[in-house]
């Protein structure tokens, strides 16, 4: 019979760096007993839920195939393995019963499932899924009517008579175990194994984007990918690419930070569930934010600077003049006022010359090979 430890996010909660680590380790992990595989290193098993009709970001006849191709080779494993590791930051809203059917194509013969799930505040929490809806949209979820039922989510997840254990944890980096979140999933692995003969390499990944990266990325969602809205392109996916490598050496701009009047939206919206989750499970957690007293009423929040706190218009315009489709003249083979706008974010950014450079080089290669008029 098999026993499964199942990760099931939440999203936004070092959900990659924990797939990261765990696909690097696959080998270790074998070897102490414990199975793991996914089709790409910081995906996970993301792919699964097609298994049962979900739909995702790419393609979805590819990642089903994923799925299957990630079923079998867990089942190559079932005899050699005490326990088989799944992780999916989408499972904690597809719901325990779903999951469970999942894993039952993987085998029918269930042991035992221990769930684990990483819960952040919710001022973090809606920052970071603002920065991850406008990587394949234009939208972003609106601060006034931001509620993440966290207490119903884990309530179902705990209530299920087919799941043994839920262990939930605050991803917060003075809460967690060496302060990261790889570490942390490290050890409760071992606690609910008992397996000892394993290390998990703690692992940072991050891709955040500068606030005024951000507004470049949605207005470019917004005037050019409009009629795949929701779904990833691969000039927006070269752009982000761009923005990433760009901030190998810090990021270039303003750090996100919520305005007064969306973190007070927040607050008030998560209030209550913050409450009930602290008193369920014995944390401290909080929502700290420079609050507002008055709050625009007639603030449709449809731009992602509504949101933020700062917003410097000169760093979104140089950015802007270095991506084809903002800047015309790129797309006609003109250089010059990509290059002063480079040379200017270098002045801005000294320390950053070297990764502004190369992201700039690579990204503008790569455009001419894609084809900068293609989609």
């Amino acid at each position: 019979m098999a026993k499964f430890i199942v990760h099931i996010g939440d999203g936004k909660c070092g959900s990659s760096a924990i797939q990261a680590a765990l696909f690097d380790a696959q080998a270790t992990l074998h070897q102490a007993g414990l199975a793991y595989t996914s089709h790409h290193r910081t995906s996970g098993n993301f792919c699964m839920g097609t298994l049962l009709g979900k739909s995702t970001r790419g393609n979805d006849v590819h990642q089903k195939a994923f799925a299957r191709q990630t079923i079998a080779q867990l089942q190559a494993q079932l005899s050699t393995s005490d326990y088989i590791v799944i992780s999916s930051e989408a499972f904690l809203t597809l719901g325990p019963e779903q999951v469970v059917t999942i894993l039952q194509m993987i085998t029918p013969d269930i042991e035992r499932i221990d769930v684990i799930a990483y819960v952040r505040d919710p001022l973090g929490m809606y920052l970071s899924l603002a920065q991850q809806a406008i990587k394949a949209s234009y939208r972003f979820p609106r601060p006034d009517t931001y509620a993440r039922p966290l207490d119903q989510l884990l309530g179902q997840w705990q209530s299920c008579p087919k799941i043994d254990s839920v262990t939930v944890r605050i991803f917060d980096r003075k809460k967690l175990i060496g302060t990261n979140v790889v570490a942390d999933v490290e050890q409760v692995l071992k606690t609910l194994t008992g397996k000892q003969g394993f290390h998990l390499e703690q692992i940072n990944e991050n891709s955040s984007l500068s606030a005024e990266q951000m507004v470049a990325l949605q207005d470019y969602r917004r005037r050019f990918c409009h009629e795949i809205d929701g779904k990833s392109a691969p000039r927006s996916s070269r752009l982000i690419d761009f923005f990433t490598t760009m901030n190998e050496a810090g990021l270039v701009g303003t750090k996100p930070q919520l305005s007064p009047a969306a973190a007070t939206l927040i607050v008030q919206g998560n209030a209550d569930i913050i409450q009930r989750l602290n008193d369920r499970y014995g944390f401290t957690m909080e929502c700290r934010a420079a609050l507002s007293d008055e709050i625009p009423q007639n603030n449709n929040w449809a731009h992602i600077s509504s949101i933020l706190s700062e917003v410097r218009s000169d760093y979104v315009h140089h950015l802007k003049m270095l991506v084809p489709g903002f800047n015309p003249a790129l797309e006609n083979g003109n250089m010059e006022k990509a290059l002063r706008s480079m040379h200017k974010l270098i002045e801005m950014e000294p320390k950053k010359k070297d990764a502004i450079e190369r992201a700039a080089t690579v990204y503008w290669n790569t455009e001419a090979i894609a084809g900068i008029t293609s989609s």
